[in-house]
């Protein structure tokens, strides 16, 4: 027996989500979870925080050299952040 407002689970998932405003908070739990992927394992073992916040990534490096590196990158890293998470999220980022 079906019922005539009958839903896929996929679809209540996504309304959940678009009528709480989750959609950030979940695109910054997929990428802190997916960043070794993203970035690559050896910048990755050196960072320390990932925020996400009105659109700023706000990554906090331990290593001076790669701070700096990075901090020339953040255009570029952007970019490549919004292409692997299929959105425009990241506006900015800021190294620390």
């Amino acid at each position: 027996m079906r019922f005539q407002d009958e839903q896929q689970i996929k679809d209540l998932i996504n309304q959940l989500v678009d009528q709480n405003k989750l959609k950030p908070k979940l695109l910054e739990a997929k990428l802190i979870a997916e960043w070794p992927r993203i970035i690559g394992e050896p910048i990755a073992k050196y960072t320390e925080k990932i925020q996400i916040y009105k659109g700023k990534l706000t990554l906090t490096i331990s290593s001076p050299a790669l701070r700096n590196e990075l901090s020339y990158q953040r255009k570029a890293l952007a970019e490549l952040i919004n292409k692997e998470l299929n959105c425009d999220l990241i506006e900015d980022v800021v190294i620390r």
